[in-house]
């Protein structure tokens, strides 16, 4: 069943802001990856790379859902941007930081958030702190 709702919907909003974040993430991830030597952090790399595919995939799906996925649609992130020189290791976990916080303040501010939604964004969030928790271990 296709849902339509308005551009200017919190729930879309928001929802592609996470896809912009998760997007910038990916980016991080994959410059670190390609310029770092360090086999665990590389590994580090790549598992978030293929988390936060998965993140977006599963965040586009609810947007085409709602039929909410413009022609004019783009990923770009205009909060801002971690500085990166070299293989910066805190950038990766600054855009961390910023997709964590961001996930908690869209599940904080959506009062009628749809269950499908809010059942992805609860997941996502808690593998984000999970990650967060424990990503220090593989370093």
């Amino acid at each position: 069943m296709i849902h339509t709702t308005s551009t200017s919907d919190p729930i879309v909003q928001h929802v592609s802001e996470l896809i912009a974040i998760n997007n910038e993430r990916f980016k991080s991830y994959s410059r670190a990856m390609l310029k770092t030597h360090d086999s665990n952090f590389k590994s580090l790399c790549a598992q978030t790379k293929e988390r936060t595919v998965h993140f977006n995939m599963q965040l586009i799906k609810f947007l085409v859902q709602y039929n909410q996925l413009p022609e004019d649609f783009h990923f770009g992130w205009k909060g801002p941007v971690p500085k990166s020189r070299g293989v910066d290791r805190k950038a990766c976990f600054r855009w961390d930081a910023i997709a964590l916080k961001a996930y908690r303040q869209v599940i904080k501010d959506l009062q009628n958030i749809p269950k499908e939604i809010q059942r992805i964004l609860l997941q996502q969030q808690e593998i984000l702190e999970s990650d967060r928790r424990y990503s220090g271990i593989a370093l």
